[in-house]
C-alpha cells in the first residue's frame, strides 16, 4: 500500500487518508502483538503467583495484565487520531486534568494499592506468618489490595491499610532461623562449689541432650541478691511457637528433676533480719 502511494498520483485528501488509514492498520497489527505478548507473560507470572501461599498476586496480576493492555490500546488509540489530521494536545489536556480529579478523589484507594504492590514485590510478611506490626501482635491472614488483615493473639482480626503498612516496621518472626531464650538458674548460698559445678553440668547435659537445641550457653554469671545465678541462653531451633513453648517446658521439667536428684535447691526471694540494742526477753 505505502509503495502504491509512491507511484500512483491520488488527491491530497483520498492520499492522506490512504496514509491514515495505512498507519491505522500498522498501529493496530503492532499494538495487537504486543497486546498477545502482554498475555504471556502475564499468564507466566500468574503461573507462578498461583504457586505462593498470598493471594495478593492472584489478585494483583490480572490487574495489571488489564492495566497494561489498556495503556497499549489507549496509545494505539492516539497515534492513529493524530495520523488522521486530529489535534490530540486537546484530548490529553482534558484526560490529564481528568486523571488529576480522579487521583485526588482516590488517593487513599490508590496509595493502598500501590502499597499492596510494595508488599508483593518486597515480601516482608506472607500469609501465615506470625509478625508485630507497630503494637499490633499476631497471625497474617490476608494480604488484599487495600489492606492487611492480621489475626491477633487474642483471637481478634486488625485490618492495616496497606499503605501503612508498606511504611510500618515489620517484625517478621516466621523469618528468624531460631527462637532465642533467655532466663537465669538460681540456686541457693549455701550451696557447695561442688555442686555448682554438677548444676553447670546438668544444665549443658540437659539443653546438649534436647532435639530442639541449635545452641546454647550455660555459665555461672553473677552473686545475686540471695541466690548464684546462672545465666542459660537456649537458641530453639523450632520456630513455631507453640513447638517452641513445649519444648522448653520439656527442658524446664528435666531441669527440675535433675536437680531434686542431686540434691540442688533453688533460690527464692529471701532475707535475713538483724536485731541490736533490744532488752533480752523477760527483763523489764
Amino acid at each position: 500500500m505505502w509503495g502504491g502511494l509512491q507511484v500512483f498520483s491520488l488527491p491530497q485528501a483520498a492520499s492522506a487518508f490512504v496514509r491514515g488509514l495505512f498507519v491505522a492498520v500498522a498501529t493496530f497489527l503492532v499494538v495487537y502483538a504486543l497486546s498477545k505478548l502482554t498475555d504471556v507473560l502475564f499468564a507466566y507470572w500468574a503461573a507462578r503467583a498461583r504457586r505462593t501461599a498470598t493471594k495478593l498476586d492472584d489478585q494483583v496480576v490480572p490487574i495489571l495484565a488489564k492495566v497494561t493492555k489498556a495503556f497499549l490500546w489507549g496509545v494505539a488509540v492516539l497515534l492513529v487520531l493524530q495520523n488522521l489530521g486530529y489535534d490530540v494536545s486537546s484530548l490529553l489536556a482534558g484526560l490529564g486534568i481528568g486523571g488529576l480529579a480522579v487521583a485526588l478523589a482516590a488517593q487513599e484507594t490508590l496509595s493502598n494499592f500501590i502499597g499492596a504492590l510494595a508488599l508483593l514485590v518486597d515480601r516482608p510478611c506472607e500469609v501465615g506468618d506470625r509478625v508485630d506490626v507497630e503494637d499490633i501482635s499476631g497471625t497474617v491472614e490476608a494480604i488484599g489490595l487495600r489492606s492487611t488483615r492480621i489475626r491477633t493473639l487474642d483471637g481478634t482480626v486488625v485490618s492495616i491499610p496497606n499503605r501503612k503498612m508498606a511504611d510500618a516496621k515489620i517484625n517478621n518472626f516466621a523469618k528468624r532461623p531460631t527462637i532465642k531464650n533467655v532466663f537465669t538458674v538460681g540456686i541457693t548460698y549455701d550451696t557447695p562449689y561442688e555442686k555448682l559445678q554438677e548444676a553447670l553440668r546438668i544444665l549443658r547435659e540437659v539443653l546438649e541432650g534436647h532435639p530442639s537445641t541449635h545452641n546454647y550457653w550455660a555459665y555461672f554469671k553473677e552473686f545475686g541478691p540471695y541466690s548464684l545465678n546462672i545465666l542459660v541462653i537456649h537458641w530453639c531451633k523450632y520456630t513455631d511457637y507453640q513447638k517452641f513453648l513445649q519444648a522448653t517446658e520439656e527442658i524446664n521439667l528435666e531441669i527440675k528433676r535433675r536437680f531434686e536428684a542431686a540434691g540442688i535447691e533453688f533460690a527464692f526471694p529471701t532475707q535475713t533480719i538483724q536485731l541490736q540494742g533490744l532488752p533480752p526477753l523477760g527483763k523489764g
